[in-house]
């Protein structure tokens, strides 16, 4: 029992594995391509300036010291040396000039299809037999889960540095502050502003109803669940 990227519904990209539903409208070769493709124009197709610069230097310099030469007869080596140090540094810095100057050619777009990673541990404990669409729900259900608990489980900590507003407001009051000014101070401090009890039954909330549909996922293919 195991997936892999033999499956007629997954490809591999960057040695993660990847589903493909089956109502997304493309096909594996099509989707696993548009990763391809993202992953080449991710890595680099901006024009390189470095070249462009070197070859500025080089030509500023030669220029330079043929002026010398030729110009005004100078045959002293080490005068010649400075004078193609000074030439390509303004050759250099003429053509990073020029570089910027110039419009950039207008980048291709590329677009990832629809495909959902599949994590490992899913990928191993699936049968053979299961379908490109159950993987991806299995995937869903699984990954939504982890990310529900993980941030119950990190709720304490980003309390800690968290400022209650309600608690803010009657610390504002309790200061004896301009009656005319508590108002809109209070409604500037909690806009947007979920208190600590409020986030914490939202999380709460998240996390049960995750667990509720990641259960028999759990069941169905042996992964640990969390009391």
């Amino acid at each position: 029992m195991a997936v892999d990227g033999t499956h007629p519904g997954c490809f591999v990209h960057a040695t993660k594995l990847y589903a493909v539903p089956s109502d997304s409208g493309f096909t594996v070769e099509q989707t696993a391509a548009s990763y391809d493709d993202a992953a080449r124009l991710t890595r680099g197709s901006h024009p390189s300036m470095t070249r462009r610069s070197i070859v500025g230097g080089v030509l500023g310099g030669l220029f330079l010291v043929g002026e010398a030469v030729l110009g005004a007869g100078l045959r002293d080596v080490g005068s010649l040396i400075v004078l193609f140090f000074f030439g390509g540094v303004v050759g250099f810095v003429v053509a990073i000039g020029l570089g910027r100057q110039q419009p950039r050619a207008a980048q291709a777009v590329v677009v990832r299809l629809p495909a959902v990673q599949i994590p490992g541990d899913v990928a191993r404990l699936s049968p053979d037999d299961a379908t490109a669409d159950e993987l991806v729900l299995w995937s869903i259900l699984t990954q939504r889960f982890r990310a529900a608990q993980a941030a119950l489980a990190n709720l304490p900590y980003e309390q800690a540095n968290t400022i209650d507003p309600i608690e803010s407001a009657e610390t504002w009051d309790a200061e004896g502050r301009d009656s005319d000014e508590a108002p809109g101070q209070r409604s500037r401090a909690g806009a947007g502003t979920l208190s600590a009890d409020s986030s914490s039954a939202l999380a709460e909330i998240a996390y049960v109803t995750a667990r509720h549909d990641f259960e028999p996922v759990a069941l169905l293919l042996g992964l640990p669940l969390a009391d």
